[in-house]
C-alpha cells in the first residue's frame, strides 16, 4: 500500500461541500421522513477512454411504488461525463431502469437497486463503457480500480490503462487529502463517503511535453452491501409459487425481519443491497399452491426450525442459497377439526397489530410425526379439518420466538375444538382452550345433508335480532362462497346452496355475533 503526501485537506473538504450542496438543491421539496437515493455515474468511450460530455441518460422507476408514483427523469453528462440525480421517496428499497443509447441506437441499460435500513440517503452508481467514434487528442489518461473484499473493503487498487509507450510521470489525487507519483498504487481510505480521484499522466510525444487528466468518482459506504438468493426445490424441481423471508441476527442474537418476496415458477428467490452480517432465511409455499400443506416451510440448510437453520455470513454476493423443502407425512381423513387464533401481546401489538397473519402452525400426531402445516389468515385464524379423532399436537413455529406445543385430544364426545387462543409474547408462547368451548354445537351445529348435492342445511339455535355472515373455502383457501350479514328468519337454521359447487371438500366458515364456527362438508354429485 502507498500512501503519500498527506496533503491538500482542504481541496478534499471542497468537494464534500459541494457534493452536499448538490445533494440539497435536488431535494428541496423533501418533507421530513423521507428518504433520498442519490443517482450518478460516468459515461466513457469504450475505445478511447475519454469522457462523454452531453450524452442523455434516461432514469425511471423500476415499478410503481417508489413512494411519490411513476418516477422519470432525463439528464445529461458534463465535461467529466458525469450524470446526477436524486430521487425523494418513502419506500424501504426498490430500484430504478438507468438507460441511454450507443451511437447506434442500440438500448444500453442497466437495474440498480436500494435500500434503507437506519440510514437517510442510499448512493447508486451506473457507469456506462459507449463507443464514440469522435476523435481525441492523442494521449488521453485512462484507469480503473478494484475495491478489496472482506475487512480490507476500505483499501482499492488503481492500474494505468492509458495508451501510450511515452509516459514519463503519473500522477494520482485520491480525493481524500493524499496523493501518489507511481503507476499502479494501492490506497486505504481512512473515512467513508463520495471520493473524486484525478489520475494525469505526462507523456514526451516527438519531443514535445504532454498532459492527460481524467476524474472517477468512488463511493465507499459505511459498510459492504451484497445480493443473496438461490433455487426453492421440491425433490428436484422448482416448486410453483412461495415466499421467501429474510431475518438478520443483531449483536443481541435477536433475529430482526428484513425483507420478504414472493417468487413464481422459476422458483427463485432472491434480496438485493443486503448489508454484511449474519442472516437466515426461510422459505414456504403459497396458501394457493398446489404444495400447501404438503411441503412444509423450511429453513436454509434444509432444516424445519429457526433454531437449527444454517447462519449465513454474509461477506460476498451469493445466488446459491438453495433450500429443499421438507416433506409433511399427511394425515388420515375423519370427522375431526381443529381451528383457533392466534394474537400478539400488548407489547407486540403496536408493532404487528392485534391478530398475527401467517404464522406456521406444524400438526404433529402422538408420536412426532410432522402430519401438514397450516398458515393463519389475515384474521388471525387457523385450522386442520377433516381429520382422524385422535391426539395431536399443535406447534406454532415463528423465527426467534421459542413456542409451546399444544396438546389437543379429539374424541368421539369432542370432535371439534374451535376455540384455541394462542398468544405470541416476546420471546415466547402461550395458549388457552376453554374447557366449555370444546364442542360449540351450542349455536351451530353440524352442517346436512353430508355429503350433499345441492342445499346443505346448517342448525342455529335462534338468537333474537341476529345477522349470521358464511363463506365456503377449498382446502387451497380459495373463497368460492360469500355471504355478509343475511337476516335468519328460521329459529332453527339456514340454507346453503351448493347447486354451483364442484365435487370435493369445503371449509364453512360461519360468523355469529363475532364468533367464527367452522364447519367441513363434502359436495358429491
Amino acid at each position: 500500500m502507498i500512501k503519500l503526501n498527506i496533503k491538500h485537506t482542504y481541496i478534499y473538504k471542497i468537494v464534500i461541500l459541494v457534493f452536499m450542496i448538490m445533494e440539497m438543491s435536488s431535494i428541496s421539496h423533501a418533507s421530513e421522513g423521507d428518504n433520498f437515493v442519490i443517482i450518478l455515474g460516468q459515461v466513457i468511450n469504450m475505445e478511447q477512454g475519454n469522457p462523454v460530455e452531453g450524452h442523455i441518460i434516461y432514469i425511471e422507476s423500476d415499478d410503481i411504488e417508489t413512494g411519490t408514483g411513476v418516477y422519470s427523469k432525463t439528464v445529461r453528462t458534463n465535461s467529466e461525463g458525469y450524470y446526477y440525480d436524486t430521487v425523494t421517496t418513502t419506500r424501504d428499497k426498490g430500484s430504478f431502469v438507468i438507460y441511454t443509447h450507443d451511437y447506434y441506437g442500440n438500448v444500453i441499460d442497466t437495474i440498480a437497486h436500494f435500500r434503507f435500513m437506519n440510514r437517510e440517503r442510499s448512493v447508486i452508481t451506473a457507469d456506462f463503457l459507449l463507443y464514440s467514434p469522435y476523435q481525441i487528442h492523442n494521449l488521453q489518461a485512462r484507469f480503473k480500480y478494484v475495491q478489496k473484499e472482506g475487512e480490507d473493503r476500505n483499501e482499492y487498487s488503481f492500474f494505468d490503462q492509458t495508451d501510450s509507450d511515452n509516459i514519463i510521470e503519473w500522477h494520482w489525487d485520491f480525493g481524500d487529502g493524499t496523493s501518489s507519483n507511481i503507476q499502479n498504487p494501492e490506497h486505504l481510505y481512512e473515512i467513508h463517503g463520495l471520493f473524486r480521484v484525478t489520475f494525469t499522466v505526462t507523456a514526451l510525444i516527438n519531443n514535445v511535453l504532454k498532459t492527460s487528466t481524467i476524474i472517477k468518482q468512488i463511493y465507499l459506504s459505511d459498510r459492504a452491501y451484497f445480493n443473496l438468493g438461490g433455487h426453492v426445490f421440491s425433490e428436484y424441481f422448482p416448486i410453483d409459487m412461495g415466499y421467501a423471508y429474510l431475518y438478520m441476527i443483531d449483536s443481541l442474537d435477536q433475529y430482526v425481519a428484513i425483507d420478504t418476496i414472493a417468487f413464481d415458477t422459476l422458483g427463485y428467490y432472491f434480496f438485493y443491497q443486503i448489508p454484511e452480517a449474519n442472516y437466515i432465511i426461510k422459505v414456504e409455499p403459497m396458501c394457493e399452491s398446489q404444495f400447501y400443506g404438503r411441503l412444509l416451510p423450511t429453513y436454509f440448510g434444509d432444516n424445519l426450525f429457526w433454531q437449527d437453520a444454517e447462519i449465513i455470513n454474509l461477506v460476498n454476493t451469493c445466488w446459491e442459497c438453495d433450500i429443499a423443502l421438507k416433506h409433511s407425512t399427511g394425515f388420515l381423513i375423519g370427522e375431526g377439526g381443529i381451528s383457533g387464533n392466534i394474537v400478539y401481546d400488548d407489547m407486540l401489538r403496536e408493532v404487528y397489530g392485534t391478530t398475527a397473519k401467517g404464522i406456521n402452525v406444524h400438526l404433529y400426531d402422538d408420536s412426532n410425526n410432522l402430519l401438514t402445516c397450516h398458515y393463519s389468515d389475515e384474521l388471525g385464524d387457523f385450522s386442520f379439518d377433516l381429520i382422524e379423532l385422535v391426539t395431536y399436537w399443535l406447534y406454532p413455529e415463528i423465527t426467534g420466538i421459542y413456542a409451546e406445543r399444544i396438546k389437543v385430544e379429539l374424541t368421539p364426545e369432542t370432535p371439534i375444538i374451535d376455540d384455541i387462543e394462542i398468544r405470541i409474547l416476546m420471546n415466547s408462547t402461550s395458549s388457552s382452550i376453554p374447557e366449555d368451548d370444546y364442542y360449540s354445537n351450542d349455536i351451530v351445529g353440524l352442517p346436512y345433508p353430508n355429503p350433499t348435492s345441492e342445499m346443505l342445511y346448517i342448525p342455529l339455535n335462534y338468537i333474537p335480532n341476529t345477522n349470521v355472515s358464511y363463506e365456503i373455502y377449498d382446502f387451497l383457501g380459495h373463497i368460492i362462497i360469500s355471504r355478509q350479514d343475511e337476516t335468519i328468519d328460521s329459529s332453527d337454521g339456514f340454507y346453503v346452496s351448493t347447486r354451483y359447487v364442484k365435487n370435493g371438500s369445503y371449509i364453512l366458515r360461519i360468523i355469529v355475533n363475532d364468533k367464527v364456527y367452522n364447519r367441513v362438508f363434502v359436495v358429491a354429485k
